[in-house]
């Protein structure tokens, strides 16, 4: 048999149990009033930020300190580099002078505008191979009736942007060392890397395209006589071209731009511009040149976004006439 606890024991546990319970309630009561603040500052905020000028016109008051960052990071970093670009090394000194000496020593050496071209052409034929490998898995994972099969093809695709550049890359090339290291080094290999780093940032734009594509207008081609080709021609690829373009865009840029890729697949005997910036910029001592060269890179990628967008809006444009025709 237990025994009872004592009196002394009994009054303690009692009021123990009071004391948990108004704590309890006292803190139910402060997250309830917590809550309720946040919820009204929230709406308060929401209210004042549609309420302000900056709105009317179109700007969020709430993306300022993203705006604010993004300057800090980005703005003021070309900017430095715009101002590098126009210096003059003279010994230990750096002197600040305005003119194109070293824009035109870029230009006048037949090697710089060659490792350029060379970057931009791999670059493009990457684009394109992405393309017609990405586009299929993106028509399988809009149209596919399993969900489930839908969503493990999203998790493969996305899986890798996870993972470390570096660590794909090095990894890439120990496989290539171990079946065929005789690609290294040739632009195959380069092609290869570009296509195997950056292929989920061409497939994920194509599957948005292709998701927001209007089902009906599928099932009014097949019902106006039309064959599979001709629907996926005419009303399935055209509708995802803007998606294709700004697929297709961002492997163009990103490869373009890669160090990592040249310098691992490319094992030393492919020079590419990034390669040359890198060289002026850390092993060179020319500042001014390294910094000219990557002013002009810049401008050539910020050129090919505005093309990009440009041919995206058209196409979006004539798919809205399009779908407004047929309804």
């Amino acid at each position: 048999m237990k025994k009872n606890p004592d009196k002394k024991e009994f009054k303690f546990w009692i009021k123990t149990k009071k004391w948990f319970k108004k704590t309890k309630s006292k803190l139910r009561s402060f997250f309830q009033t917590l809550s309720a603040w946040c919820k009204t500052r929230y709406h308060n905020i929401i209210y004042n930020t549609q309420k302000s000028k900056w709105f009317q016109r179109g700007i969020n008051p709430l993306i300022w300190p993203y705006i604010i960052l993004m300057i800090l990071l980005i703005v003021v970093s070309l900017l430095i580099i715009l101002l590098y670009s126009f210096i003059q090394p003279t010994g230990n000194s750096l002197v600040f002078e305005f003119n194109f000496a070293n824009f035109a020593a870029f230009f006048s050496q037949q090697a710089f505008v060659v490792s350029l071209f060379l970057s931009l052409g791999y670059a493009l034929i990457a684009a394109i191979i992405a393309i017609i490998i990405a586009y299929p898995v993106a028509y399988v994972m809009a149209f596919c009736k399993s969900k489930l099969l839908s969503k493990n093809i999203w998790i493969l695709v996305t899986l890798p942007i996870w993972i470390n550049m570096l660590l794909k890359i090095i990894g890439l090339q120990t496989l290539f060392h171990m079946i065929a290291p005789g690609l290294l080094g040739t632009p195959v290999s380069i092609v290869i890397g570009m296509v195997y780093a950056f292929i989920p940032f061409v497939i994920l734009p194509i599957y948005n395209s292709l998701d927001k594509i209007d089902h009906s207008l599928i099932e009014a081609s097949r019902d106006l006589g039309a064959n599979g080709f001709t629907t996926f021609w005419k009303v399935i690829f055209r509708q995802s071209i803007p998606g294709v373009i700004a697929g297709g865009t961002l492997l163009l840029v990103q490869a373009a731009t890669s160090l990592l890729i040249v310098k691992f697949m490319g094992n030393g005997q492919i020079s590419m511009i990034v390669e040359v910036i890198e060289t002026y910029f850390f092993k060179g001592g020319n500042f001014g040149l390294g910094a000219a060269i990557s002013v002009v890179l810049a401008v050539i990628v910020f050129i090919i976004i505005i093309v990009s967008n440009w041919m995206s809006k058209v196409f979006e444009t004539k798919r809205g006439k399009r779908n407004e025709k047929l309804s």
